[in-house]
């Protein structure tokens, strides 16, 4: 008897030896895979890959400053969270969560100084700042732990290949349309409008082939026309191709005189207008029979024709052969031509000039000879 109870002991002990494997059970210290839903703790390294397609350089400004991380999974919804330390451009984070369960991990980083994101799935984005994202998905068991993050914005440089000074206005804007939503784990922009940067010219103005400056957006893919500003006059330049993790260069000639300038505002209309009827003391310029009378040859009226181009920047500006009512320029400049007299009026404010042409023959010089400049 106690043979057969010796028997069935040693056969119970097989038994439960037999039952166990190495994925149920797992001493510590164990470098074998961990038991399914055991919590575990990993680190995540987090770096930004700096270079952007057509622009190698690395700049300090160019740098991400802080980071953030977000984690979903089969009932797990994290809460975005910080990175625990930065150095040499990395930062890292570290997680402890159930083992051989597939998560999404998000990140985002900045160089914002706002507040921490709610989501990583809504982030607000503030135009003019660098920001990086990346999405990994896996277990933490074989999931990349080293993560690479790449741009989001495309970077805008805009730069003049002529000097630049105006009398008008120092300013110099871009425009663009630019996202002011970003989800990361969808990697898609909404909310998007147009954002400008600017800056202001010294008195010196800009030199030739410098950069005037430079901003970065989140693109907006259905519309890819940026604006540029200057000299109180604007210009459109369509099919930009913009795109995230790019850099393009817009260059070109930014003089006032640079005939792809167009659309003036009133303001400049008005400084243009009275440059040509008033001296610097704001005097009239005008000569003969008035200080409101200016002369051109009889019958010609190319020479108002551009004045009246120039003043607008309108090419295709011409003045009706005859007509009693006045034909629009501004909020200020009218023209109001009598056929019958041969005189043409125009109204600026509350002030009347009365070109008359000449007399064939006559010594009056025209209008081209007055106002050299047109």
């Amino acid at each position: 008897m106690r043979r057969l109870e010796y028997i069935l002991t040693v056969f119970a002990a097989i038994l439960l030896t037999t039952s166990c494997s190495k994925d149920d059970l797992l001493p510590d210290g164990s470098t074998d895979a961990p038991v399914t839903g055991q919590t575990q703790t990993y680190t995540f390294t987090v770096s930004p890959d700096i270079t952007m397609e057509g622009d190698a350089r690395t700049r300090p400004e160019e740098m991400p400053t802080r980071c953030f991380m977000q984690i979903f999974g089969n009932n797990v919804n994290l809460d975005v969270q910080p990175s625990e330390s930065i150095e040499n451009g990395s930062f890292t984070f570290s997680v402890a969560l159930p083992s051989n369960t597939d998560y999404t991990f998000l990140f985002w980083a900045d160089n914002n100084s706002g507040d921490t994101p709610a989501d990583l799935r809504a982030v607000q984005y503030t135009p003019g700042t660098v920001a990086f994202a990346a999405n990994v998905q896996g277990t933490l068991e074989t999931v990349d732990k080293t993560v690479e993050l790449k741009h989001v914005v495309a970077k805008v440089t805009l730069k003049t290949t002529t000097n630049v000074i105006s009398e008008y206005s120092k300013n110099i804007s871009l425009t663009a349309s630019c996202a002011s939503m970003y989800n990361v784990q969808e990697a898609s922009a909404s909310s998007f409008e147009g954002k400008s940067v600017s800056i202001e010219m010294t008195d010196a103005g800009l030199a030739a082939n410098s950069e005037v400056l430079t901003t970065y957006i989140i693109p907006n893919p259905e519309n890819k026309t940026v604006t540029l500003g200057a000299h109180e006059m604007t210009q459109a330049i369509s099919d930009v191709p913009l795109a995230a993790n790019t850099n393009v260069t817009l260059q070109g000639d930014l003089s006032e005189s640079s005939s792809k300038w167009g659309n003036p505002t009133d303001a400049y209309i008005e400084k243009k207008f009275r440059s040509y009827f008033f001296d610097e003391n704001d005097n009239p310029k005008g000569l003969l029979t008035g200080l409101s009378v200016y002369c051109f040859d009889k019958g010609n009226v190319d020479d108002l024709t551009s004045l009246m181009r120039e003043v607008s920047r309108n090419n295709s500006f011409t003045l009706p052969t005859v007509t009693s009512l006045p034909v629009y320029i501004s909020n200020n400049i009218y023209i109001l031509l009598m056929p019958d007299s041969i005189t043409y009026y125009l109204f600026y404010g509350e002030i009347t000039f009365s070109i008359t042409p000449k007399d064939e023959g006559s010594s009056y010089p025209d209008f081209s000879t007055v106002y050299p400049g047109t």
